[in-house]
């Protein structure tokens, strides 16, 4: 996975070049090569034999990973990739058909324990987890079992390009008379919005690229009056990602789906004016860890 630059209270993005277009098509043909997931939870089969996980089984999952990330102040990114990890394997193997919840709450814990290995540089002990894990039953070796189980699952591509990567590299390819304070808060609202993303079942079975478009696309339609971007300039970015993306922020379909899907997700969970507030005061104030992007977005989901 590619690190990008998202935790500064400023806007230090790439500006729109053949390097960061090429960095993009490295992205999407890993997109394109990875196991992809699919609607895994509404499979039908003869071998269920045990009671099985639904949407709300996932939302509190990834809630639960959420969790662990804040105690620990871990990057929420680890969430993004853990959750990716357990989609891609419930796709692949079925597991959640053959295995009891208490299984699946294994799978889980072994997801977020791989992720935090390839991204946090500190280290975090298997207790560390298991403490505040779904199930105190388990056991360190069952989790590095389970570990291996899924890097072989997976066949090693374990680093995935995520919604919030491509999200990012999007909005660097803003032309540049959109201000970087704008840039700034789109990026951090685009973190928000694919967080939440992350705890919906819905937005499952689509490429990360597809729904980095879609919340690009409601983060700049969020925008007051003062930071609104300008027809033609939203004429120049939508040609620009239908050249690397082959996808209309408009016209698509799918686009339209998913925006509408986390428009409906906005207004069961975000004030997204208080939100851009809150951004726009941890930009002005960066010594003020309480004002902090992360900090906002630790506060509007805990006020849901």
């Amino acid at each position: 996975m590619m690190s990008v630059c998202t935790s500064s209270n400023t806007w230090i993005g790439e500006e729109y070049s053949p390097l960061l277009i090429e960095k993009i098509n490295v992205m999407l043909q890993r997109e394109g090569s990875s196991l992809n997931c699919h609607d895994y939870l509404n499979t039908t089969s003869s071998s269920r034999q045990f009671d099985t996980i639904d949407e709300l089984w996932r939302q509190k999952t990834a809630e639960w990973m959420f969790k662990i990330t804040d105690h620990y102040d871990l990057d929420r990114d680890i969430v993004t990739v853990a959750m990716t990890y357990l989609d891609r394997m419930l796709s692949a193997s079925i597991l959640h058909l053959r295995l009891s919840k208490n299984q699946c709450c294994l799978l889980s814990m072994a997801c977020l324990k791989l992720a935090i290995k390839l991204l946090e540089p500190r280290i975090f002990t298997m207790n560390d987890m298991i403490k505040l894990g779904l199930n105190s039953s388990i056991s360190p070796e069952q989790v590095v079992q389970m570990e291996q189980d899924i890097i072989f699952t997976l066949e090693w591509d374990v680093l995935p390009s995520t919604t919030i990567e491509f999200a990012y590299y999007m909005i660097c390819m803003l032309p540049p008379e959109v201000p970087r304070s704008t840039k700034y808060v789109l990026q951090e609202l685009s973190k928000y919005l694919s967080e939440l993303s992350i705890c919906v079942y819905n937005f499952v079975g689509f490429r990360s690229s597809v729904k980095a478009l879609a919340i690009v696309c409601v983060a700049i339609d969020s925008l007051d009056a003062g930071s609104a971007i300008s027809t033609d300039t939203q004429c120049t970015f939508a040609i620009r990602i239908y050249e690397t993306f082959g996808l209309w922020t408009h016209d698509d379909e799918m686009i339209a789906m998913l925006k509408e899907e986390m428009n409906h997700l906005i207004c069961h969970n975000t004030n997204l004016s208080e939100f851009v507030n809150l951004i726009l005061s941890s930009h002005k104030d960066e010594a003020n860890a309480s004002g902090s992007p992360k900090s906002a977005a630790v506060n509007m989901s805990a006020s849901t």
